[in-house]
């Protein structure tokens, strides 16, 4: 019976994994399908307009970009999509630094209409690996896009990313998301979502690591937790 029991547990534990990841993969394509979408409607258009102006107006080309205007308000703001275009897909500091990653994403967030951000970070940080900072990226930006589009969205949003030291574990990460409601009634609302099992489930095996979530009153708090390098000389940023 025990045997059974066993087999069992296996055997649901592996239909949760996979479907947590076939879950991470379908909001991944999305979110790639979204900055396709976004690539076709911005810079493309854009580049398109000018390729048709030169074409009618061969002038252009003539004079510098500083004696008109027009032209350098369309390259000026063809840069700006770009950039914001490179660093979504491949967001500052992915290979160098945890926290200035995480600053570099406050940054641009608080630009798109993000809620009042606070953070705290630590003025050193553990050498990751770049695929587990991409994925703390990814989530923490999903996290986000899922809380704003459930009705009322948090009015303010706090990070904290510190390092822990618990005995016989050794160094571990952990990064804090509070998030604050306006009322009651928003918070359980934003909190009711079956997707934010799969995330937990998801962060989990791909970490991997450990992430937990707890209501309290207005108040939503996530936590990510995962085993930093054992080596403590191991270089920092």
């Amino acid at each position: 019976m025990l045997l059974i029991g066993v087999l069992v547990w296996l055997a649901v534990f592996h239909w949760q994994t996979q479907r947590a990841l076939r879950w991470w993969f379908e909001q991944q394509h999305h979110w790639l399908c979204r900055e396709a979408e976004q690539v076709r409607n911005g810079p493309l258009q854009n580049i398109f307009v000018m390729r048709r102006q030169l074409e009618m107006n061969s002038d252009t080309l003539s004079k510098p970009l500083t004696e008109q205007p027009a032209w350098m308000a369309q390259v000026t703001l063809l840069n700006g999509q770009l950039v914001r275009l490179s660093d979504d897909l491949s967001p500052p500091y992915l290979e160098t630094s945890l926290p200035l990653a995480l600053q570099a994403w406050a940054q641009e967030a608080e630009l798109s209409g993000c809620p009042r951000l606070l953070l705290c970070l630590p003025p050193s940080w553990p050498v990751e690996p770049t695929l587990r900072v991409s994925l703390l990226l990814s989530m923490l930006k999903h996290l986000l896009r899922g809380t704003q589009s459930a009705g009322d969205g948090p009015k303010a949003v706090a990070l904290e990313l510190a390092e822990r030291s618990p005995l016989s574990i050794g160094h571990i990460g952990v990064l804090t998301i509070r998030l604050e409601y306006p009322t009651v009634a928003a918070a359980e609302a934003a909190g009711r979502s079956p997707q934010w099992e799969l995330l937990s489930r998801a962060f989990a095996v791909l970490a991997p690591g450990r992430c937990t979530r707890r209501r309290q009153a207005q108040r939503i708090v996530w936590q990510f937790r995962w085993r930093l390098s054992p080596d403590p000389s191991a270089p920092r940023c």
